[in-house]
């Protein structure tokens, strides 16, 4: 059955496919579904396991903002499958608008709890802090404090700037807001975005290889035996994820920056929307600490 009908649809709209073609949407379909189902899997058998253990220590407090994250997330993916299903957005410019930001939010988020994991982790080889001096109220304000700042930077760019265009508000259309690119402050902010990401990812990468690489030299060959060591493993983990999830998406924007303006390259906007949608695949990082990659 095909997915869409284009004779079903205004010519205006039809003219506006190329945007996302049938292979873009097959790609971004089975890629949304399997995160949707993996990502619900991971965040439900998660969310039981850490109830069960009623922990409250920092590691497990972090990944408890995660999986919220994560569940915020997940909600909006329903709206995105039925989109690039159909063709077809039902559901007003104020969801889509929603939906399109939900998905950046989520990221920059969890790229800030996974961080403090890894610097935590860091800090404490360092011995420039010890986890058993953290109370539960002192890691409770400190979430508390990034969700905070994190509303306090999305609510207003949301509700002020973006997706405000009036040419956003037209119908059976979504996910279009990079027809804001034209304009030079959103072109700064995205600019700033993708150089404090690159620049966290490369020290903190840097300073953990360095870290490994101490342990091995002091501990081997028994350095498996070492909790230490088998921490510091881990955060590559959390590492690895930004790398793989988040890292594609911010590169690929300073091209897309550049060219969209000057071509209006459907192909791009192509490239741009896989990339937003491998942003999503964090997600299955529950469905790692369930089989075991992390404890």
């Amino acid at each position: 059955m095909e997915l869409i009908n284009t004779t079903t649809l205004p010519n205006s709209f039809t003219a506006k496919l190329d945007t996302c073609d049938l292979r873009c949407r097959m790609i971004l379909i089975v890629l949304y579904s399997v995160v949707l189902l993996g990502g619900t899997a991971g965040t439900v058998m998660m969310s039981r396991m850490m109830f069960k253990r009623n922990s409250q220590s920092l590691i497990a407090i972090i990944i408890i903002n995660i999986i919220v994250l994560h569940s915020i997330l997940l909600v909006t993916l329903p709206f995105r499958l039925s989109y690039y299903v159909s063709v077809v957005w039902d559901f007003g410019p104020f969801t889509c608008r929603l939906v399109s930001s939900i998905i950046y939010g989520h990221m920059y988020l969890t790229f800030v709890f996974y961080v403090a994991i890894v610097i935590f982790r860091l800090l404490n080889y360092f011995k420039k802090l010890q986890m058993q001096c953290l109370q539960k109220y002192h890691m409770v304000a400190l979430c508390i404090f990034i969700w905070m700042v994190g509303s306090f930077i999305f609510l207003p760019i949301f509700f002020l700037h973006y997706g405000i265009d009036p040419s956003h508000s037209q119908q059976q259309r979504c996910f279009e807001f990079h027809k804001a690119f034209n304009h030079g402050h959103f072109n700064v902010l995205n600019y700033s975005m993708v150089a404090i990401m690159m620049t966290t990812v490369v020290a903190l990468f840097l300073v953990q290889m360095v870290v490994i690489y101490q342990l091995i030299k002091a501990l081997w060959p028994d350095m498996w035996s070492h909790q230490e060591y088998r921490a510091q493993i881990k955060s590559c983990f959390f590492l690895l994820v930004i790398i793989v999830c988040f890292i594609p998406h911010h590169a690929f924007r300073i091209y897309f920056i550049q060219k969209y303006p000057e071509s209006n390259n459907s192909e791009l906007v192509l490239y741009n929307e896989i990339c937003v949608a491998l942003t999503t695949v964090c997600c299955l990082d529950m469905l790692c600490f369930i089989g075991g990659v992390i404890h």
